[in-house]
């Protein structure tokens, strides 16, 4: 019996969280909840500008619906990445302008 196996290398594995990453800068820019969901789990959890946590990705959305995240412009800086098997740990921080002050 054989096993193939068509594993990434870490270069590739960054390179996709990176394009990941930058898919979502466009979504929260954008406020497209949609394509969001397509790369957000559910259990996905942020500390927000206001300094709370929301707790999974219905709270994002429902923080984005409420014009909390309405941002001009928007960065999201990776300053570290980890891989880890079929996880992959991002740290780093986000540089935005909101359009209002809510």
């Amino acid at each position: 019996m054989g096993f193939v196996s068509q594993a990434q290398s870490t270069a590739d594995i960054q390179k996709t969280i990176q394009d990941l990453e930058q898919i979502g800068v466009k979504g929260i820019l954008t406020a497209d909840t949609s394509l969001l969901a397509q790369i957000w789990a559910h259990e996905f959890m942020v500390t927000t500008p206001r300094n709370t946590i929301a707790r999974n990705r219905a709270a994002v959305f429902k923080n984005q619906k409420q014009g909390l995240i309405d941002y001009s412009s928007f960065e999201r800086v990776i300053e570290q990445m980890q891989v880890q098997e079929n996880l992959v740990i991002t740290m780093g921080y986000e540089l935005f302008v909101a359009k209002n002050d809510l």
